[in-house]
């Protein structure tokens, strides 16, 4: 993966702009250059894409810059030939944990605040002050 260099920020942000049609959200530049300098512990692309060689071509080039996954929305009827999110992360176990969770769960869900606050980068402290004992056992995330 490499670590963080003007020239490998340029070949990522370069990679952004030529799948920025692919891209549902106009921030997420900001987001996947932030999960790549480490201010970001995981990222997420919500995409919709009728071209799914194109989404293959973009998850691939990405991994030259993050641990790669996608998740399907399960929709009644897609409009698009592919609706989800894709995962991004430098660090591999905080990835491979929000991947087996968001492919059980159909993506992130908000109601799970500890994974949910992580995901938004937010402190293992904020995230401990808004969870509170009560929320935890109900989504069974404590015993």
């Amino acid at each position: 993966m490499g670590m963080i260099s003007e020239e490998r920020i340029r070949k990522l942000e370069k990679v952004l702009v030529n799948y920025s049609n692919i891209l549902s959200e106009f921030e997420i530049k900001e987001q996947v250059l932030k999960a790549f300098k480490f201010q970001k512990p995981l990222t997420s692309i919500e995409v919709e894409s009728e071209d799914n060689e194109k989404l293959v071509r973009f998850m691939k080039e990405l991994e030259d810059f993050f641990f790669v996954g996608h998740v399907n929305f399960e929709y009644d009827s897609q409009e698009f030939g592919f609706s989800g999110l894709v995962l991004l992360s430098r660090f591999k176990n905080l990835f491979d944990v929000a991947f087996k969770y968001a492919k059980e769960h159909n993506g992130l869900l908000d109601e799970f605040a500890d994974l949910s606050g992580i995901f938004a980068g937010k402190s293992p402290k904020e995230v401990a002050k808004y969870c509170s004992k009560e929320r935890l056992k109900k989504y069974n995330l404590i015993k």
